[in-house]
């Protein structure tokens, strides 16, 4: 057994020489960081590679740098042995320390990057702020609604923290408290539509329901979306925006709109090749934009049928895919995407609902049928009136929508429309017979009956 052992021995010791050559080889402790990058896109890998080459093994900013590129891209084992090496070179700052506390809570690790949060959010660096939302966050995902409460009510004007906190108040029956907070936010942000929804929810707590119903009213009408995305989500932004496929997308874009159509198209087919393997509509709207303004409508459908396959259906699509089909001469296929245009509904601020019956009511206008491009400008009268409502533009949304009655005088949607805008406006007779003539054409809509019981 002795003899057995000592053989074990030695072969696991020539072993361990072998890993500890293999480690000197590649550089030691200094050597170069290599990480998951090349499950990216090309563009992504081919920049934190370049990053990865030329990076300094002595330096804090450059370890932090790294770590936050690899934060960025969720490849949080490499992200955290980043700020830990940083550690073992020098002291962090209040910036780097609170960039590592993130990496940490994207990590999991919760406990820990509450105390790595901690100083910067008790200090008055400009991120103090930005750490107490974190750390009140992260006390949440650990369902410590008391303490995420402490540190939420610590940051300053933040939409985050009031939306949290109001939804804590109210499951804490403390919905009064979540209205005098709602209130202020209101205030900052009149057309939100997720602060007056969840004002609503309040009241509702409350037991106040024609409060509730306010709210209800007047979320109906804001479109204004607070984007729920903390500093370090804007940062991500700011990483993926500088590098790769986005850059290319970029100079596109501002290219087309000086005009430069080469420019333009050449950057598009760039942003592909960069944005490989994978696929994001975007790159090929503005691909189909370059071709179509360069006069290649072709091109632009070819782009067109790939965002199609890849992503389904869209109004936007086929507003663009009639616009491709009328550089082309084909006048009934146009048409045909159009009136599909208009079925598809866009999301809430999207034109492109409104500008197919624009385009349709242009195009039965040149062919002589006036009947249907009366029709369908009334339909575009109807689409832009939708959308200056969900903008809490009222009075243009009557005006829009008044017009449009006028035409569609058969359309229960467009009276139910503007009824709810003339009810908004207190025009509470104009609204009931709005209602009334909604009803009338559609005698099971459940909203008008509502609507109706709200003016007489």
């Amino acid at each position: 057994m002795r003899k057995r052992h000592l053989i074990l021995l030695v072969v696991v010791l020539g072993q361990l020489g072998l890993i500890a050559m293999r480690y000197q080889s590649n550089g030691g402790f200094k050597g170069p960081v290599t990480s998951r990058v090349h499950k990216l896109e090309n563009g992504f890998r081919d920049a934190v590679r370049e990053i990865e080459a030329n990076h300094d093994v002595n330096s804090v900013e450059s370890w932090i740098g790294l770590g936050e590129i690899y934060t960025t891209f969720a490849l949080m084992p490499e992200a955290e042995y980043c700020f830990r090496r940083a550690l073992d070179v020098g002291d962090l700052d209040l910036t780097q320390q609170f960039k590592f506390g993130i990496c940490l809570s994207r990590r999991g690790k919760i406990e820990t990057a509450i105390k790595v949060l901690k100083p910067v959010g008790a200090s008055q660096d400009e991120l103090a702020s930005h750490a107490n939302l974190q750390i009140g966050l992260d006390y949440l995902r650990l369902d410590d609604r008391v303490n995420a409460e402490v540190f939420l009510r610590r940051t300053q004007n933040d939409e985050i923290a009031d939306f949290a906190l109001s939804r804590i108040l109210i499951r804490d029956d403390r919905a009064q408290e979540a209205v005098v907070i709602l209130d202020r936010l209101i205030a900052r942000s009149p057309n939100s539509m997720r602060a007056h929804q969840m004002q609503g929810w309040a009241y509702e707590k409350l037991g106040n329901e024609q409060e509730a119903r306010s709210c209800f009213d007047r979320s109906m009408h804001t479109s204004e979306m607070i984007t729920i995305h903390p500093i370090s989500r804007d940062w991500d932004e700011e990483n993926v925006n500088g590098m790769g496929a986005s850059v290319a997308l970029t100079a596109s874009t501002v290219a087309l709109e000086e005009g430069d159509t080469e420019t333009a198209t050449r950057q598009a087919m760039d942003a592909f090749k960069l944005l490989e393997p994978l696929w994001r509509p975007a790159y090929a709207i503005q691909a189909t934009l370059s071709f179509l303004k360069s006069g290649d409508p072709d091109a632009a459908l070819f782009y067109l049928k790939r965002w199609l396959i890849h992503d389904g259906e869209s109004a936007y699509l086929w507003e663009l895919v009639g616009d491709c089909y009328l550089a082309k001469g084909s006048e009934v296929q146009a048409e045909a995407a159009w009136l599909r245009g208009r079925v598809v509904r866009a999301s809430k601020t999207v034109q492109a609902n409104a500008e197919c019956c624009r385009k349709l009511s242009e195009l039965y206008a040149s062919q002589g049928d006036l009947l249907k491009a009366e029709q369908y400008r009334g339909y575009h009268k109807y689409e832009s009136g939708r959308l200056q409502w969900r903008d809490n533009k009222v009075r243009e949304a009557n005006s829009e929508l008044s017009e449009a009655a006028e035409i569609l005088v058969d359309d229960a949607d467009v009276w139910f429309l503007l009824a709810e805008a003339q009810r908004a406006l207190s025009d509470r007779s104009a609204a009931k017979r709005s209602y009334e003539e909604c009803l009338r054409l559609a005698p099971n809509h459940g909203r008008a009956i509502v609507g109706l019981g709200l003016v007489q």
